[in-house]
């Protein structure tokens, strides 16, 4: 099973807010921003750089999403 802060992860990449990420997984935008401060301490690194207008990955965060949609994709796969 997929954990629920790497799914939360990779709808704010798509989704590019956090508002619209809570949205999306009908949770509370501190709930989406819990989500990704536990990631970022439990791999030590910035996932996004600190912008108010965009949310843009840091090089690390770009890493790890490409490591989140395999994960994503390999579980999809699975279940088929």
């Amino acid at each position: 099973m997929i954990d629920n802060k790497t799914r939360t992860l990779l709808t704010l990449v798509s989704a590019g807010s956090y508002t619209k990420a809570a949205q999306i997984l009908s949770l509370t935008q501190p709930a989406v921003s819990h989500h990704i401060r536990q990631l970022e301490e439990e791999f030590g690194i910035q996932i996004f750089y600190k912008d108010k207008k965009e949310l843009k990955l840091t090089p690390e965060g770009a890493i790890l999403v490409k490591y989140a949609r395999r994960t994503m994709a390999i579980y999809n796969n699975c279940k088929q």
